[in-house]
């Protein structure tokens, strides 16, 4: 098969969740001698990067460079051919580009798409070949949490050939909300875990807003004997990150592709998330390596616990301001700190609780690592039939846009 992923977020770096396990799954098929490509934004209001500098990330991490040009960057990536955009105006056209050249048997589009710029463009370059990849549920354009709600956006989604739900939460979340049916599928992107032995520090990635920076930095203030450590993803705003950096007990470091570099580190990994999350990868990943999770109880986090110790509550974002800002900023309600700070005392504290909770959880992980099948997206996409209305529709739209539609 050929395969086109069409992604309005990075492919490398992929430190998120959704990009992540995109890249991994690409992977997995270029391994089992798919033809892979992906159309990406190299750069972005949350990360400005120059065509030189993501030239030289490139290469430091092995992909090899092809193509350099102001309009960006071609490379391949462990078998997986890639079209980096510098310029964001440039990717809808530069997926339709790559689309006929390669005539993809599939084209894979995440929900991360604001504007559903990416999913138009797969929809007019292979209007009956399109699956749609259901990550965030905020970036639907449907349901209660959504960041930018449409009746034409949901129309779009219902055209795809397929939508696949990466949790069941989220396959919840397509029907209820969307009247959508979808396919379930947990990306198995675990690899295979190492063993190790317990780190230092009280870990949380992408601490922001949406994530429960509040409740990180109330519990750094309330134990200023914990060391605790900080990894900025795409989430943080400067304000954000000046208050991480005023905590003299957080340390503060760059996020990792590999992941081991951070979780080596960690004796326990903090998930104190606000809104609904669609699954919680990081979360299984800890737990398979013996450390313990304290998670919020919302959304996919509570599935990706897996019945462990400890899943908390939060009170919930359920107002964002959006006027003059690149993304929604959310107003976030005054949480009670009291069951995370018992929690993570109670866990910091009891050596035989900490042992049996690491003990649980890497079970517990390594059993659903096991249960996954690394085959299911090739199964899917093999047994997956074009949407051949949409081709018919998508071919009247054209000649009625071009004065040529005759009356029957």
């Amino acid at each position: 098969m050929r395969i086109l992923l069409a992604q309005n977020m990075f492919h490398l770096p992929s430190h998120g969740g959704a990009n992540k396990s995109n890249r991994v799954l690409l992977e997995q098929l270029a391994a089992r001698g798919h033809e892979c490509h992906v159309v990406a934004p190299m750069s972005g209001a949350l990360r400005a990067t120059s065509v030189d500098e993501h030239v030289a990330y490139l290469q430091r991490i092995g992909a090899t460079v092809k193509s350099v040009t102001g309009d960006g960057v071609e490379y391949t990536y462990q078998g997986v051919h890639a079209c980096a955009v510098a310029r964001a105006p440039q990717l809808a056209a530069r997926v339709g580009e790559v689309a006929a050249e390669v005539k993809p048997d599939w084209t894979l589009v995440p929900s991360d798409d604001p504007g559903l710029l990416m999913l138009g463009a797969a929809l007019k370059a292979t209007p009956e070949r399109v699956v749609y990849l259901a990550h965030t549920l905020q970036q639907l354009p449907f349901g209660p949490g959504a960041f930018y709600p449409s009746a034409a956006g949901t129309r779009m989604v219902k055209r795809a050939a397929s939508v696949l739900a990466v949790s069941k939460a989220a396959q919840s979340y397509l029907e209820r909300w969307g009247e959508l049916r979808s396919a379930l599928l947990y990306p198995h992107i675990y690899g295979d875990p190492p063993e190790r032995a317990d780190g230092t520090y009280v870990t949380m990635i992408n601490p922001c807003g949406y994530k429960g920076l509040a409740i990180l930095l109330g519990l750094a203030d309330a134990r200023p004997d914990v060391p605790f450590l900080a990894v900025p993803t795409w989430g943080a705003t400067p304000p954000e990150l000046a208050e991480l950096a005023g905590r003299p007990n957080i340390t503060v470091i760059e996020p990792s592709d590999e992941i081991d570099d951070i979780l080596a580190r960690t004796r326990v990994l903090l998930m104190p998330s606000l809104w609904d999350e669609t699954f919680g990868y990081t979360c299984v990943e800890a737990m398979a390596r013996g450390i313990p999770v304290l998670a919020s109880d919302v959304g996919g986090l509570a599935e990706a616990k897996l019945g462990v110790p400890y899943l908390l509550p939060v009170r919930r974002i359920e107002k964002y301001e959006s006027a003059g800002h690149a993304r929604p900023v959310p107003v976030v309600p005054e949480q009670d700190l009291g069951p995370w700070a018992d929690a993570l005392s109670a866990v910091l504290a009891h050596p035989d609780l900490y042992r049996e909770l690491s003990r649980r959880s890497r079970a517990s992980a390594r059993d659903f690592i096991a249960s996954l099948d690394e085959d299911a997206l090739e199964t899917h996409l093999t047994a997956l039939r074009p949407n051949r209305r949409q081709a018919a529709l998508a071919a009247l739209a054209a000649r009625k846009k071009e004065g040529r539609t005759t009356t029957t």
